[in-house]
């Protein structure tokens, strides 16, 4: 059991399953970790109340149904007062087309991943988060050309994945 997150292996392999594997049937993720039904489910359960299974989700193609642009917004507030950062960051999480918000270290102070359906539709974006009175001094947008590689899973690490380090020093022979 490794101590710093409370997982075992059998736990990281469920965990992979999952999410690699959503619609998985109990009978075959209990077959793969070498559990009974029961123990298996009772696992997962587990991980669910423990917060490790944050919720189960399909991933829809955004292209297919009409939202195939992809844009990065780097956004630096103009005051970094407490009411002013929650009138934006709540704007954000009341906007559909905000998929991804990260407060971030640097020049700037949010990343934002924003779905459209055109550029367009960016741009009205843009417009209304710079109209809201929100407090943006700027933004710095990035406009996705071509998707290279897309995960969401988590990697799981279990005593039986575990990889050497790629870069060992010479032994002292």
């Amino acid at each position: 059991m490794d101590r710093r997150n409370g997982l075992d292996d059998i736990d990281r392999t469920l965990l992979d399953l999952l999410q690699r594997q959503g619609r998985i049937t109990n009978v075959k993720l209990a077959k793969e970790v070498g559990l009974s039904q029961a123990s298996a489910l009772e696992r997962v359960r587990k991980l669910e109340e423990r917060g490790y299974i944050e919720r189960y989700v399909a991933l829809v193609n955004a292209e297919r149904v009409g939202r195939g642009t992809v844009a990065w917004a780097l956004v630096s507030l103009a005051f970094h007062k407490e009411q002013s950062i929650d009138s934006f960051v709540g704007a954000l999480q009341a906007n559909q087309d905000v998929l991804e918000c990260y407060h971030v270290t640097g020049e700037e102070d949010y990343l934002l991943k924003v779905l459209v359906p055109d550029i367009s539709s960016y741009r009205d974006f843009l417009l209304d988060l710079l109209s809201q009175e929100l407090g943006v001094a700027q933004v710095k947008s990035m406009m996705v050309l071509d998707t290279i590689k897309r995960e969401t899973r988590v990697p799981m690490v279990t005593t039986q994945t575990a990889k050497p380090p790629k870069h060992r020093l010479p032994s002292k022979s």
